[in-house]
């Protein structure tokens, strides 16, 4: 519910909460902003309300860390096992073909090769976990793909 509140992208979302430190009470309001601030595409829309909400979820998501006896740093290993740090979005897919189409194979070769390793971080391609830029959020082929793209 809170991430349709504010648009958020969901992968760096997860990613972003890996990095919390939840083994103090309660994260600060900056270390939240912090955290996740990559993952919210409108930032301003981010409430002193909306921000007590997340902190709410947030007490009950320990909570149920709590009751299960996982340590910080082992929530963090598991969230990023199974959350990628890179994922085939519709905009780089979309540049990757508008390149091959001018005969340029080379980011098509570098989505791939960052791609065969989607849960590691990987120093220097931090563009292509990168949420969707605003110029393509009406972009044919880049906002959303239809069942025939």
């Amino acid at each position: 519910r809170l991430m349709q509140v504010v648009e958020t992208d969901m992968t760096l979302f997860y990613r972003g909460l890996s990095k919390l430190d939840l083994n103090q009470q309660s994260p600060s309001q900056q270390a939240l902003r912090e955290a996740l601030h990559s993952a919210w595409y409108q930032p301003g829309q981010i409430s002193q309300d909306y921000l007590q909400q997340l902190k709410q979820w947030l007490q009950s998501y320990q909570q149920s860390l709590s009751a299960q006896a996982i340590r910080d740093k082992d929530r963090a290993q598991l969230m990023n096992s199974v959350n990628p740090q890179y994922v085939l979005r519709n905009y780089l897919a979309q540049l990757a073909i508008d390149k091959v189409v001018d005969g340029d194979n080379s980011l098509l070769h570098q989505l791939h090769e960052v791609l065969r390793k989607p849960y590691d971080e990987q120093p220097g391609m931090e563009d292509f976990a990168a949420k969707r830029p605003e110029w393509a959020r009406h972009k044919p082929g880049c906002s959303m793909l239809s069942c025939s793209s």
